[in-house]
C-alpha cells in the first residue's frame, strides 16, 4: 500500500494505519458495529476465515428440492382426480410455501444477537463469528492489557537518576506506541509539563519494543533481550522495560500488574463449561503465581512467548482437533488472532480497529465472557426452535393446499405473515434468552 501525507485539519477514516510517530486525533462522530463491519468487509482485510455457511442453509436447500416434489406430486395427483382443480391447488403449493422463512431463522436471530452482543461493548465481524464461538473448547488468553489493566497498574523506576529533560524524552517515546506496558510508562510521567519535542524516527518491533529519536537523542525502550546493552542487566523480577538513552542503559521500569476485576469468577465459569484454558504472556515468568491462582495448576501458562510463538502455540491445539479461542491485544497478538477459529481483541477503546480480529472487546467487559459463550451456544438452539417453527407453519400450509382447499389468493396473505411471526419470535427469544444469561 502507498502511503498518503496527511496535514493538519485532514479528515484520516478508521481502518488506516499510521506510519511513524503518534499523531492527535479529533473524534468527530461515535464509532458504531455497522461502521466497524464495514471496515472489517473491505477487501484490504479479506480472508477465508470464519466463511462457512451457517448449518442451516443444507436444510432450506432440501426443503426446496421437497418443494417441488410435492408440487410435482399435486399436479400428478389432480390431473387424474379433477383436473379443474389443478392450477389453484400446484399454485397455492408454491405460494404458501416459504423457503426464505427457514433462512429468516438463522439471518434474523444472529442479526439480533449481533445488536445484543454489541450493546454489551462485543462487537463482532458477521454472523458466522457467533457460531465459531459456539463450538469452542479451547480459550488461550494473553496477559498484558487482556486479564491485566492497562489503565491502572504500578510502575517504579530504577536507575539513574534522570534530568527533567529525559523523562520528557522516555514519555515522548512510550507514548509513541500502542502496546500496554508502553501507555503504562508514558501516564506514569503525568505530572511532567507538556513539551514539544520533535520525533523525527520511529520504529516499533512488535513483542519486543521500540526505537526512536526525540530531539536528536536515540532512544530505545523494551525487554532486556531488545536492548542489548553493553552493560550487564540483572534477572528481572517482575514485568520490567529497559531504557537506553544515547546508547547507555540509564535503567528501568518495574510494572505491578493489576488483573482485572471479575476474572476470577469468569475463570471458574468457562472452566465448568468444559473448556481448556491456556496463558500465553511475552513478558517473563514474575506473574507465574499469581497465575497459578486465577486458573489453577493445571492450566498450561507459557512466558517469554514472542508473537511467532504464540501463532504456533494455537497452531498446535489446532491440529490436536481444538477450537481455539484467543483473547489479545490487537498488536502484538495479531497473527495468533488471526490464526484461532476464534480472535477477540480486547481493547480500551473499541476505536483502536484491528483487522486480524474477528471480534472486539472492551477491556472493562472481559469478566463476562463466560456470558458471551453461552449466549452464543444459545445461539443454535433458538435458530433450531424457529426452523422448527417455520417447518410446522409449511407442514399445515401444505397440508391445505395440495387438497386445493386453500386459494392462491389466502395463500399470498399467509406467506408474508409467516415471514413476520418468525422475525418476532426469533427477536422475542433471542431478547430473553440475553436477558436470562445476564446480557
Amino acid at each position: 500500500n502507498t502511503a498518503v501525507e496527511k496535514k493538519a485539519g485532514d479528515l484520516i477514516y478508521a481502518g488506516g494505519k499510521q506510519i511513524g510517530s503518534a499523531i492527535e486525533l479529533e473524534i468527530i462522530k461515535d464509532v458504531s458495529q455497522s461502521y466497524i463491519t464495514q471496515l472489517w468487509n473491505n477487501e484490504v482485510f479479506n480472508s477465508k476465515k470464519n466463511e462457512e455457511r451457517s448449518f442451516i442453509h443444507p436444510w432450506s436447500r432440501y426443503f426446496t428440492l421437497a418443494l417441488f416434489a410435492i408440487a410435482i406430486s399435486t399436479l400428478v395427483f389432480w390431473s387424474v382426480v379433477d383436473s379443474s382443480k389443478i392450477l389453484p391447488a400446484v399454485t397455492a403449493v408454491l405460494i404458501v410455501a416459504c423457503p426464505c422463512s427457514l433462512l429468516l431463522s438463522a439471518t434474523f436471530t444472529y442479526g439480533n444477537m449481533l445488536r445484543i452482543f454489541g450493546r454489551n461493548k462485543l462487537y463482532m465481524k458477521n454472523a458466522a463469528v457467533i457460531e465459531s464461538l459456539a463450538k469452542i473448547d479451547a480459550i488461550v488468553f494473553d496477559k498484558t492489557g487482556t486479564i491485566t489493566q492497562t489503565h491502572s497498574a504500578a510502575v517504579q523506576y530504577s536507575g539513574l537518576p534522570l534530568s527533567e529533560k529525559e523523562q520528557a524524552i522516555i514519555k515522548t517515546a512510550a507514548r509513541q506506541s500502542s502496546h500496554p506496558l508502553s501507555r503504562l510508562i508514558a501516564s506514569s510521567f503525568n505530572n511532567l509539563a507538556e513539551s514539544s519535542l520533535s520525533t523525527t524516527a520511529f520504529k516499533e518491533y512488535s513483542g519486543r519494543g521500540l526505537e526512536a529519536v526525540i530531539d536528536n537523542v536515540p532512544v530505545k525502550i523494551g525487554a532486556a533481550g531488545f536492548i542489548k546493552t553493553n552493560v550487564m542487566l540483572t534477572h528481572d523480577t517482575g514485568t520490567s522495560v529497559h531504557v537506553l538513552l544515547n546508547d547507555v542503559h540509564v535503567g528501568k521500569f518495574n510494572v505491578q500488574n493489576q488483573y482485572r476485576s471479575g476474572i476470577n469468577d469468569m475463570v471458574a465459569k468457562v472452566k465448568d463449561a468444559d473448556n481448556s484454558l491456556y496463558v500465553l504472556s511475552g513478558d517473563n515468568d514474575s506473574e507465574k503465581e499469581n497465575i497459578r491462582r486465577i486458573f489453577g495448576t493445571e492450566t498450561e501458562t507459557c512466558f517469554n512467548q514472542s508473537p511467532q510463538q504464540k501463532l504456533e502455540f494455537i497452531r498446535a491445539l489446532q491440529q490436536k482437533g481444538k477450537n481455539v479461542l484467543m483473547l489479545g491485544d490487537g498488536l502484538n497478538d495479531a497473527g495468533a488472532l488471526m490464526q484461532s477459529n476464534v480472535g477477540i481483541a480486547v481493547s480500551e477503546n473499541s476505536a483502536q480497529f484491528s483487522p486480524a480480529s474477528d471480534a472486539i472487546l472492551d477491556g472493562n467487559n472481559v469478566w463476562m465472557l463466560d456470558k458471551f459463550t453461552s449466549y452464543a451456544k444459545a445461539g443454535k438452539n433458538m435458530v433450531m426452535a424457529s426452523f422448527i417453527l417455520s417447518i410446522l407453519y409449511n407442514i399445515v400450509g401444505l397440508s391445505f393446499a395440495v387438497q386445493g382447499v386453500l386459494s392462491p389468493m389466502l395463500a399470498a396473505i399467509l406467506m408474508p405473515l409467516s415471514s413476520i411471526s418468525i422475525v418476532l419470535f426469533v427477536s422475542l427469544l433471542s431478547s430473553i434468552v440475553a436477558r436470562k444469561k445476564g446480557l
